[in-house]
């Protein structure tokens, strides 16, 4: 059967990006290539929000982490992680002394091409290929995913668990309330509707139609883009 006319555009549209060998912003997050894993151990200091490393044996992320400094006995660090293969998240609390393994699994570059009913496709810009990527691991970044964006796709035993965004995107303000002149207060902020969809806190100062620098792993403003 022919492919859905939505298929075949999106794929030409990919083509093209390719071709043209775009230059939009991308930090790689801190990852092994491509069937290999980082060496070494990773301590609770070096704990980064999207860290992937293993416990029992299995590929587990970092989601939130907060360093804890007691006034008597060793500093712990109270995380949150989430298993990419069950889905299931824990809370605990890390001790200093306590390492890890990096997580053994492969990471690919890979542009988005199209959703269709909580499946999300994307095509491997080496193979090609186009990979099936399901909404419940797309998860919360579905509203900050566009036609076109490069991202990391995360496999373990050859089925994609997780994906990484730019650690870093601007962003355009598509609609946000009106800075009020002569409001110089520090700490206001207000919500604000980015053109990908998604929505974060911002200063008061900004106003609809700026471009911002967005933190995307926390979904957090950074600065207005120079």
């Amino acid at each position: 059967l022919a492919q859905p006319k939505k298929e075949i555009e999106s794929m030409l549209k990919l083509a093209l990006i390719l071709l043209a060998s775009t230059t939009n912003a991308w930090v790689m997050p801190t990852a092994s290539r491509p069937g290999t894993a980082l060496s070494g151990s990773i301590a609770p200091k070096d704990f980064k929000t999207g860290l992937t490393i293993q416990i029992e044996g299995q590929p587990t992320k970092i989601i939130e982490f907060q360093h804890v400094k007691q006034a008597r006995g060793a500093a712990s660090t109270k995380t949150k992680f989430k298993n990419l293969v069950t889905g299931a998240t824990l809370q605990r609390t890390v001790q200093a002394s306590e390492t890890f393994d990096p997580a053994q699994i492969d990471r690919t570059d890979a542009l988005f091409s199209y959703e269709d009913g909580g499946s999300w496709f994307f095509m491997d810009e080496v193979s090609y290929e186009e990979k099936m990527v399901s909404s419940d691991v797309v998860g919360d970044y579905n509203d900050w995913i566009t036609e076109g964006m490069k991202v990391q796709l995360v496999s373990y035993e050859d089925k994609v668990i997780d994906i990484n965004l730019p650690s870093t995107m601007v962003l355009k303000v598509s609609q946000t309330d009106p800075n009020v002149k002569g409001n110089s207060a520090q700490g206001v902020t207000k919500p604000a509707k980015l053109e990908c969809g998604a929505t974060i806190m911002v200063p008061g100062f900004i106003d609809a139609g700026e471009d911002i620098l967005v933190d995307v792993p926390n979904k957090a403003y950074m600065s207005r883009a120079k």
